[in-house]
């Protein structure tokens, strides 16, 4: 009986010692397109899939974005690319993460072919911004089995398609974008505003104007507007505007506004078509550009946008400064071809060859995802 006990014993030892060699957890789950992919850069696209998924899911009353068992099982509803889905939250974490991962191979094959190389301030950001990322989320991070190191990756596999942003359409690029072609973006899809906020909300005291106060304040917005138009070209007119104008707005909601703070709700700038995106009015027009392109170049206007009225004209951006100056203001390379090339790189990913290991991906499973710790 020792003898088989014993014998029995250094069978499951050996049996044991089998199963930990392949239970260990693969260091990459496999590859696409020939890049690899690391196992802590999967388990965090995994991850942002996941609040992703957490965000769209139906859940049932009582049930939170921290039930990990009863997201996966939810109904999800949501955009994947161009594609409106529903599906259950399982399928959307796990189409969400290889949609990521092809972005993320895309990025690296991409940015080897236009033989990239990220400079001193492209690594400073990603580690700055894995710093602050470890420092506010380390303890979850390393309790879903994802490292420092993975957060940087990824973060520089972002720098890398920044640079090839650069690398692309910058002006020693392969297809550099041209100064006629920055200037029909600048005049065709931007706007030049000069803007005076008068407020409707006190954000020091979170006071909303009654109806009242509203109608009070909106005849304070049109003497603003008649003002600015009587002043012409006076630059410094829409900034004494709103020393005088802003402070007597918050006045009017008991609140009080320094003359010296006040001057922050004027300003101008290139909007571009990101940037007005936001007043869109849901009915196919923009609550900004519809009056002031009724109004034309020069005359101001008066716009409810809600949480103020917004004194506003729109000038001709080629009388206030030159396109280099916008080019070199205003982002204009990342507004005009960010979005063609994030689109580019999906396409690219999702023809690339899936070498991702069917064991290593159930090793990872969603399901051991851990929203506390």
């Amino acid at each position: 009986m020792k003898k088989q006990f014993i014998s029995l014993a250094l069978a499951v030892m050996m049996l044991l010692g089998v199963t930990g060699c392949a239970m260990s957890t693969p260091s990459t789950v496999g590859t696409i397109g020939g890049v690899e992919i690391p196992a802590g850069v999967y388990l965090l696209a995994q991850y942002n899939a996941y609040s992703t998924a957490a965000q769209n899911a139906d859940l049932a009353t009582g049930e939170t974005a921290s039930d990990v068992k009863a997201v996966l099982k939810a109904e999800c509803t949501g955009t994947i690319g161009d594609e409106e889905v529903t599906t259950d939250g399982a399928d959307y974490v796990e189409r969400l993460t290889r949609r990521s991962l092809q972005y993320y191979a895309a990025v690296e094959n991409r940015f080897a072919q236009l033989g990239g190389e990220l400079d001193d301030a492209a690594t400073a950001e990603a580690a700055q911004t894995a710093d602050s990322l470890w420092e506010s989320n380390g303890d979850l991070y390393t309790a879903n089995g994802i490292g420092k190191a993975s957060v940087e990756t990824y973060l520089l596999n972002a720098q890398k398609a920044k640079a090839c942003l650069e690398l692309i359409y910058g002006e020693n690029g392969t297809e550099p974008v041209t100064e006629q072609e920055y200037q029909d973006y600048i005049v065709n899809d931007c706007a030049y505003l000069e803007t005076v906020q008068i407020p409707l909300f006190d954000q020091s005291t979170y006071v909303f104007a009654t109806e009242d106060q509203n109608t009070e304040i909106k005849a304070l917005a049109q003497q603003c507007c008649d003002e600015l138009n009587a002043a012409g070209d006076d630059e410094s007119a829409m900034y004494m505007a709103a020393m005088t104008y802003a402070p007597q707005a918050i006045g009017i909601l008991g609140g009080s506004l320094d003359a010296n703070q006040a001057v922050y709700y004027a300003g101008s700038s290139l909007y571009t078509p990101d940037d007005l995106a936001s007043y869109d009015d849901g009915q196919g027009g923009n609550t900004i550009t519809d009056a002031t392109d009724k109004a034309g170049f020069g005359k101001w206007v008066v716009v409810d946008l809600g949480m103020s009225y917004l004194v506003v004209r729109a000038l001709d951006p080629m009388q206030v400064a030159t396109v280099s100056d916008y080019v070199d203001g205003f982002s204009l390379l990342d507004a005009m071809k960010s979005q063609e090339l994030q689109d580019s790189l999906y396409a690219e990913g999702a023809a690339m060859e899936d070498g991702l290991s069917a064991s290593a991906l159930k090793t990872y499973s969603a399901s051991k995802i851990k929203k506390t710790v």
